[in-house]
């Protein structure tokens, strides 16, 4: 096997490298003296202190960082990612995003934990950073303060990620984002900090792809009341958006979207399904609480629905009313909060006439977690009854109830009439 390994290719062992942690790939050398050599080539280095408390030897990880770096011999450094814990300073986070950049680092990922020790204090970036032209890849996460400059520019940056980092001041978010004139994707969560941040603005008209998470357990007041997140990007085409709590604006919808995954646990998400008029792959997990709303999911062709938010079985009904071209239908039970597996209660209604989508053009349905009740069973029954082009319909019981007993429950499936003499009924 390892003379099977060592004939193979520079270019072949470098990638192989550039998925391992870079300690490992150090270690290599052992092995064989030709990559001693090779492995100084590799253009990705991915550093990791195991979350080192112990100054001695987060001393002997310095050393490791700043002895890897400078061996270095490929043209261009692609990628440089650190995780790092409470020992890190800001002073040696510094003095290696120089280096690379140095180096003609294209992405920087940061993962800086504390572990809620008090009297550590965020890292913050080189000023030099935020004018780095070759910067085409950004991702920042937990204890990383950002100190944004006036002159803040970074025309290559396509991909910025801001996972629960700390804002130094209150327009500094804004300020990084009109710096960033070709920025393609975003990905913002501010469940751990919104006490920092007051209303965060995506005003971009080049964003492409927009991931918005606030899962923080109460409601983000500050002293000018709830707090806001503004989105204005009417070029979005992927849309992911999380949100316990009520706090959205949109300033225009965005017509370009067909990817969205929406999760929201507030009573009125219209304005934000109804900003996304042109959207063909939709996830939701919220209240059936938008029945009365006018709009429709026209262009709307698959669609995964949770089932354990509260009304689920309503806007299900809504939905299959309001997209007359759906082809693929998931049922799913979310295991995040808030959400808990809920039973239909009364009776469910369904359709007051089969939807356009059914007679024409569903052709899968599927159901995760099925928990085998007689309203569940109602709902089953109405689709395999009225879907005349269903081809495929998956159901998997819930994992409650024991396998002799779900298997029970299923069986009791096979015997309800199809409309499609071509669906075929496949049982977990």
């Amino acid at each position: 096997m390892m003379d099977r390994i060592s004939n193979l290719s520079d270019d072949l062992l470098l990638k192989i490298f550039s998925y391992l942690p870079t300690k490992y790939v150090v270690t290599t050398t052992l092995l064989s003296k030709r990559w001693k050599s090779v492995w100084t080539m590799v253009p990705r280095f991915d550093f990791d202190d195991g979350f080192e408390l112990d100054p001695s030897r987060y001393e002997t990880f310095i050393n490791h960082v700043g002895r890897t770096m400078s061996l270095r011999t490929s043209p261009v450094l692609e990628s440089l990612r650190f995780d790092v814990g409470p020992c890190c300073s800001t002073e040696d986070m510094v003095t290696w995003i120089r280096t690379g950049m140095v180096q003609g680092v294209h992405e920087l990922e940061i993962f800086h934990t504390e572990e809620h020790l008090k009297e550590h204090r965020p890292i913050k970036l080189p000023k030099s950073l935020y004018t780095y032209e070759k910067l085409e890849v950004l991702k920042l996460t937990y204890s990383i303060g950002l100190d944004v400059p006036v002159d803040v520019w970074l025309p290559s940056l396509k991909t910025l990620h801001l996972i629960s980092v700390k804002y130094e001041t209150k327009d500094c978010h804004s300020r990084l984002l009109s710096g960033c004139p070709v920025l393609e994707e975003l990905v913002l969560d501010k469940s751990l900090n919104s006490h920092s941040l007051r209303t965060f603005y995506v005003e971009m008209p080049s964003l492409q792809r927009l991931s918005v998470v606030d899962v923080c357990e109460e409601p983000n007041y500050g002293l000018d009341g709830l707090h806001m997140t503004v989105i204005n990007a009417p070029s979005l085409k992927y849309l992911n958006f999380v949100d316990y709590h009520d706090d959205l604006c949109l300033c225009e919808n965005m017509p370009e979207v067909v990817v969205a995954n929406v999760k929201v646990v507030y009573n009125s998400p219209e304005k934000l399904l109804g900003s996304i008029p042109s959207v063909k792959r939709l996830c939701l997990c919220l209240p059936a609480s938008l029945l009365l709303s006018c709009f429709g999911f026209y262009h709307l062709v698959h669609l995964e629905l949770c089932a354990a938010s509260r009304g689920w079985w309503d806007l299900l009904t809504w939905m299959l009313e309001s997209s007359p071209k759906l082809k693929v239908l998931k049922i799913f039970v979310c295991n995040e909060l808030p959400c808990t597996t809920k039973s239909i209660r009364g009776h469910w209604k369904g359709p007051s006439s089969v939807p356009e989508c059914l007679m024409s053009h569903l052709h899968t349905f599927k159901w995760k977690n099925y928990n085998t009740k007689d309203e569940e069973k109602k709902i089953v029954a109405y689709i395999l009854n009225n879907a005349r082009q269903l081809k495929i319909v998956g159901i998997s019981g819930s994992r409650y109830y024991s396998k002799q007993e779900r298997l029970k429950k299923l069986n009791e499936l096979v015997s309800l009439p199809r409309a499609s003499n071509s669906c075929q009924l496949l049982m977990d």
